[in-house]
């Protein structure tokens, strides 16, 4: 399994770019709220099996809120399961 972080602090986007932001313990991070995992979170770990995403952990301040879990059936994805 291979594991990638994907940074998503509002220091790490685009100046251009307007985002909406939350600060929290003195820390501020952008606002992610669309789509099926729906927590503010500042950290993306992403996990792979072979070429296949097969997970998805979001933290924010090294806490996890939310998980996704993508299966498959060889190179078809079947379903995404949050938890």
């Amino acid at each position: 399994m291979t594991t990638t972080t994907v940074s998503n602090s509002a220091e790490s986007v685009n100046p251009d770019i307007p985002v909406a932001t939350t600060v929290q313990s003195g820390a501020v991070y952008q606002e992610i709220v669309a789509g099926i995992a729906n927590q503010p979170h500042d950290e993306i770990l992403l996990s792979y099996t072979g070429s296949n995403l097969t997970g998805i952990v979001y933290k924010l301040g090294g806490v996890t809120t939310a998980t996704l879990t993508l299966a498959y059936t060889g190179d078809r994805l079947d379903s995404v399961v949050r938890s």
